[in-house]
Protein backbone atom coordinates (compact mmCIF):
# COMPACT_ATOMS: atom_id res chain seq x y z
CA UNK A 1 0.00 0.00 0.00
CA UNK A 2 1.29 3.45 -0.93
CA UNK A 3 2.04 5.92 1.82
CA UNK A 4 0.30 9.28 1.87
CA UNK A 5 3.51 10.92 0.68
CA UNK A 6 3.75 8.47 -2.24
CA UNK A 7 0.09 9.15 -3.12
CA UNK A 8 0.70 12.89 -3.15
CA UNK A 9 3.83 12.42 -5.28
CA UNK A 10 1.80 10.32 -7.75
CA UNK A 11 -0.89 12.98 -8.08
CA UNK A 12 1.67 15.77 -8.47
CA UNK A 13 3.57 13.78 -11.10
CA UNK A 14 0.40 13.15 -13.11
CA UNK A 15 -0.76 16.76 -12.87
CA UNK A 16 2.66 18.03 -14.03
CA UNK A 17 2.22 15.94 -17.16
CA UNK A 18 -0.92 17.80 -18.19
CA UNK A 19 -0.42 20.13 -21.11
CA UNK A 20 -1.46 23.76 -20.94
CA UNK A 21 -5.19 24.29 -20.62
CA UNK A 22 -5.40 26.61 -23.60
CA UNK A 23 -5.84 24.25 -26.53
CA UNK A 24 -4.96 25.35 -30.06
CA UNK A 25 -7.96 23.46 -31.48
CA UNK A 26 -10.30 25.97 -29.80
CA UNK A 27 -8.38 28.91 -31.25
CA UNK A 28 -8.41 27.34 -34.72
CA UNK A 29 -12.13 26.60 -34.54
CA UNK A 30 -12.76 30.27 -33.81
CA UNK A 31 -10.65 31.30 -36.82
CA UNK A 32 -12.57 29.24 -39.39
CA UNK A 33 -14.57 31.55 -41.64
CA UNK A 34 -18.19 30.65 -42.30
CA UNK A 35 -19.29 30.87 -45.94
CA UNK A 36 -22.98 30.51 -46.70
CA UNK A 37 -23.57 28.92 -43.31
CA UNK A 38 -20.77 26.35 -43.67
CA UNK A 39 -17.10 26.24 -42.65
CA UNK A 40 -14.82 27.53 -45.41
CA UNK A 41 -13.38 24.35 -46.92
CA UNK A 42 -10.52 26.24 -48.56
CA UNK A 43 -9.44 27.54 -45.14
CA UNK A 44 -9.70 24.03 -43.69
CA UNK A 45 -7.58 22.58 -46.50
CA UNK A 46 -4.96 25.32 -46.17
CA UNK A 47 -4.71 24.75 -42.41
CA UNK A 48 -5.06 20.95 -42.42
CA UNK A 49 -1.60 20.39 -40.92
CA UNK A 50 -2.23 22.83 -38.06
CA UNK A 51 -5.69 21.36 -37.46
CA UNK A 52 -4.26 17.83 -37.31
CA UNK A 53 -1.55 18.91 -34.86
CA UNK A 54 -4.13 20.71 -32.72
CA UNK A 55 -6.38 17.63 -32.73
CA UNK A 56 -3.44 15.49 -31.61
CA UNK A 57 -2.72 17.97 -28.81
CA UNK A 58 -6.37 17.87 -27.71
CA UNK A 59 -6.34 14.06 -27.66
CA UNK A 60 -3.17 14.07 -25.54
CA UNK A 61 -4.77 16.54 -23.15
CA UNK A 62 -7.83 14.30 -22.87
CA UNK A 63 -5.65 11.27 -22.15
CA UNK A 64 -3.60 13.13 -19.55
CA UNK A 65 -6.80 14.40 -17.93
CA UNK A 66 -8.14 10.85 -17.68
CA UNK A 67 -4.85 9.71 -16.16
CA UNK A 68 -4.99 12.50 -13.58
CA UNK A 69 -8.61 11.67 -12.77
CA UNK A 70 -7.70 8.00 -12.29
CA UNK A 71 -4.82 8.92 -9.99
CA UNK A 72 -7.08 11.12 -7.89
CA UNK A 73 -9.71 8.37 -7.67
CA UNK A 74 -6.97 5.94 -6.60
CA UNK A 75 -5.83 8.31 -3.86
CA UNK A 76 -9.42 8.78 -2.69
CA UNK A 77 -10.02 5.00 -2.62
CA UNK A 78 -6.83 4.44 -0.60
CA UNK A 79 -7.71 7.18 1.85
CA UNK A 80 -11.18 5.73 2.43
CA UNK A 81 -9.78 2.36 3.55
Amino acid sequence: MATESEQIDLVVQVLKGLPAKRLRIIELANEVPIVNGHPDTRFLEEHAEDIEAAATEAKAYGGATLQATSALMFVKAISER
